[in-house]
């Protein structure tokens, strides 16, 4: 990781990133919240691989310090497709896959043996939150891409998408995209149409067990590769 990223005081995304603002709700967090001291080096980005190293005084103003850096794009796309499951495990989900490194997550509309089901204007109020969940855990984990976090889509539309289940394929490098069940799994015909199947383990893996462990494998060999 590169170390001015991973020593700054705090990351945060700005609008701009040759004129770097703080919102509000940043300002608060940076200030209030983390308590970064006047003087203290953070960095900024713009969520699609610019960013640079400022310092930010106490009424949250920032002096850019650094040239604008660009980190390359991965070399390929991510993407993890979930079934929403009770509680708060959906906002678990897209915490820790954006820590990972995933580069799109997508919410799956209800299948057979979805239990939890989204009406419509429930749906937009929880994608909401879930970008903001992927935002601040992005500044957390340092990222300068940003993560997508997709409209809800139905499993039917993600062509490329490969179907998590013990009865798949061993996971390799070809395997970019991965939906992943309910807590019932997918059926055999939702199963069918899918890309393929990728097993994950030899063992029945929770809901949001199973987007974890297939956004490490790929990670993993994404990371190989690099």
């Amino acid at each position: 990781m590169i170390s001015a990223l991973r020593n700054s005081a705090a990351h945060v995304f700005v609008d701009s990133i040759d004129a770097p603002v703080l919102g509000d709700v940043d300002a608060h967090h940076l200030l209030r919240v983390l308590r970064v001291k006047s003087r203290d080096v953070v960095t900024v980005s713009d969520g699609g691989g610019r960013w640079r190293t400022c310092v930010v005084d106490g009424d949250a103003k920032i002096e850019v310090t650094s040239e604008v850096a660009v980190e390359p794009a991965p070399k390929w796309q991510l993407r993890v497709a979930f079934s929403v499951v009770k509680g708060d495990r959906p906002e678990w989900t897209v915490q820790k896959l954006t820590e990972i490194g995933i580069d799109e997550i997508i919410v799956l509309a209800p299948t057979t043996r979805s239990v939890v089901r989204w009406d419509a204007g429930r749906a937009n109020k929880n994608l909401e939150r879930l970008r903001l969940v992927a935002r601040e855990a992005a500044m957390q984990s340092r990222r300068v891409w940003l993560p997508k976090v997709s409209d809800v889509v139905a499993l039917a539309q993600l062509g490329d998408a490969f179907i998590a289940d013990p009865t798949g394929e061993v996971l390799n490098e070809s395997h970019r995209t991965i939906a992943i069940g309910p807590e019932g799994g997918f059926t055999q015909e939702e199963i069918s149409a899918g890309k393929g199947v990728v097993s994950l383990g030899d063992t029945i893996l929770r809901a949001e067990t199973a987007a974890i462990s297939a956004a490490v494998l790929m990670s993993s060999y994404r990371n190989k590769e690099s």
